[in-house]
């Protein structure tokens, strides 16, 4: 019997990392609400951009409550880390009465200093686990802030 115990424990043990899993790709999930002026964001993208400069960014569609979960490529979560968050928001675009062009972009909801890395005041640090992060955003520019000069 005791000839037969390693053949028995070896199928065990393989049934049971199979419905345990190896978890995700990424250390850390990230999850929020995304508000503006106090009111849930009813539309637009959230992109958390590592400060490292390394990796990719994460990204979510936000939901019409405002939610947000973070995604890297296909994959739920990203790494540990500090991040800028940028958000993009538009109303949504306007039918055009001439089907051979795109519709214009609605009007933008998110202020324009949010919606680059390179302007946006908002500074994540993500945790390993779980992390609930809300971001509240402001139509009161930030200190310092000057609209990018216009492209000619």
């Amino acid at each position: 019997m005791t000839r037969r115990l390693p053949h028995v424990l070896g199928p065990i043990a393989l049934a049971l990392a199979a419905v345990v899993g190896c978890g995700g790709m990424y250390d850390s999930t990230v999850k929020g609400v995304v508000k503006l002026d106090g009111a849930p964001l009813p539309r637009g993208t959230i992109k958390y951009v590592p400060d490292s400069g390394a990796g990719a960014p994460a990204y979510s569609i936000i939901a019409a409550d405002g939610s947000y979960s973070l995604l890297t490529g296909r994959e739920e979560g990203l790494p540990p880390g500090a991040y800028t968050v940028t958000v993009v928001a538009n109303e949504p675009s306007k039918s055009n009465p001439d089907s051979s062009t795109p519709p214009a972009p609605g009007k933008p909801l998110s202020p324009p200093w949010y919606r680059d890395a390179a302007s946006s005041p908002l500074k994540q640090t993500v945790a390993p686990g779980h992390n609930d992060l809300n971001i509240d955003l402001s139509t009161t520019p930030p200190d310092g802030w000057k609209p990018p000069a216009r492209r000619r």
